[in-house]
C-alpha cells in the first residue's frame, strides 16, 4: 500500500501515469531537468546538484554520470531515444544514485551502496536496477 504522503507528490503521480509499454519517448535536457528536480527532491533530499546534461544518440547506454574532478559535480549522458517514458525515468534515477554515490565517496558501483536506494525509489513505482537490457532493444528503430 502505498503512503499517502508520497502518493500526492507530482513524482508518484507521474510515475504512475506512465504504462511500460508507452509510445517511444525523446526527452528534452527540460524533460530531463525536471525529472530530476522531482526525484531529487523527493527521494534524496534536494541533496544532488543539478548536472550538465547532454542528450547522445548511441547503441552503448541509455545514461551515463560522469564525476567531475571536484567531486560535487557530474555530467550525464542520457540517450536521446527511449522506448517509453518509464525507461527514462529509471535510467535518469539510476544515474542519479550514481551521482550520489560520486558525491558520498567519489566511487560509482553497482554494490550493496547503489542498491540502497532501491526502497526508497520503489516507494514511487522507480525501478532500480543495474542494466535495463539495451541489448534487446532495437534502438535504430525508436
Amino acid at each position: 500500500m502505498v503512503n499517502d504522503k508520497i502518493a500526492k507528490t507530482k513524482l508518484f503521480r507521474m510515475v504512475q501515469s506512465f504504462d511500460e509499454h508507452d509510445a517511444k519517448f525523446r526527452p528534452t535536457i527540460a524533460d530531463c531537468r525536471e525529472a530530476f528536480r522531482n526525484i531529487n527532491r523527493n527521494v534524496f533530499n534536494n541533496e544532488l546538484k543539478m548536472p550538465s546534461f547532454r542528450l547522445v544518440y548511441t547503441r552503448a547506454f541509455w545514461g551515463e554520470c560522469q564525476g567531475l574532478s571536484d567531486n560535487t559535480q557530474v555530467k550525464m549522458k542520457i540517450n536521446k531515444s527511449f522506448l517509453s517514458k518509464r525507461l527514462f525515468i529509471n535510467t535518469l534515477a539510476h544515474e542519479m544514485v550514481h551521482q550520489w554515490e560520486w558525491l558520498v565517496n567519489e566511487n560509482m558501483t553497482h554494490g550493496p551502496e547503489f542498491f540502497q536506494w532501491r526502497p526508497q525509489l520503489a516507494e514511487y513505482n522507480i525501478t532500480l536496477s543495474r542494466s535495463y537490457r539495451i541489448k534487446h532493444y532495437r534502438l535504430d528503430k525508436v
